[in-house]
């Protein structure tokens, strides 16, 4: 059976919850608008400049990786001065991020067989320092390249030895190889012995295999 709809009366609907509520809010609005539209212009002023330092931020990188490949392939078609001077230019605007890291690797490179060791060090040492796992890998390894060139075979072998522990795989294994070769060179034939041994527990092969071999075979002869 229906029930009769109850009737609204005048108290209740001059006294509804919902417009009580819109009205209160009305009023405070209006007392306190003032401190309302700073607070949401500043929040807005914040928003803006957040967006506009990440899109500040893609765009460099964008930018540098940009850059980064237009020298890289100047490179392939070989180094002359022209091509070094589009690397130092490179290197300078966008300093040690690694989105240039090709680059800083190779104006470091050219650096070394120009004889400037101090500038080669300079950029290697950079790279050296990155988060990224593979530009640090390949900084440690151009420093060590250095110091052995430099006869500071000690340095290298301890450079050699890092990498061994940053990578895993073939990159680590050669890193590994290259630290006997530098301790030998160091006269710390102990630590060379010590290195051949953990390369033949794992039984390598093919041409890896034989300079393992043929270090034992230098180790041997100490």
């Amino acid at each position: 059976m229906l029930q009769p709809k109850k009737k609204i009366t005048k108290k209740e609907l001059k006294h509804d919850p919902l417009l009580d509520t819109l009205e209160k809010g009305k009023e405070f609005y209006e007392e306190n608008a003032k401190q309302i539209l700073s607070t949401i212009a500043a929040v807005l002023v914040l928003f803006l400049l957040v967006w506009g330092w990440v899109n500040s931020r893609q765009s460099s990188k964008n930018a540098a990786m940009l850059a980064n490949t237009k020298t890289i392939l100047a490179v392939t078609q070989g180094l002359n001065d022209n091509v070094i001077s589009e690397l130092e230019l490179v290197v300078e605007e966008y300093g040690n991020r690694d989105e240039i890291a090709l680059s800083a690797l190779q104006l470091g490179v050219a650096k070394m067989d120009a004889g400037d060791n101090e500038g080669a060090r300079k950029l290697f040492t950079q790279l050296a320092k990155s988060s990224d796992k593979q530009v640090k890998i390949a900084g440690k390894l151009k420093l060590a390249y250095l110091d052995e060139k430099e006869a500071n075979y000690t340095s290298a072998a301890g450079l050699y030895s890092q990498v061994a522990t940053l990578d895993e795989g073939m990159t680590a294994k050669y890193a590994k190889l290259q630290a006997g070769y530098a301790f030998l060179n160091a006269g710390n034939v102990e630590k060379a012995r010590n290195i051949v041994t953990d390369l033949l527990l794992d039984d390598p092969t093919g041409k890896f295999g034989d300079q393992v071999k043929y270090l034992e075979g230098k180790v041997l002869e100490k």
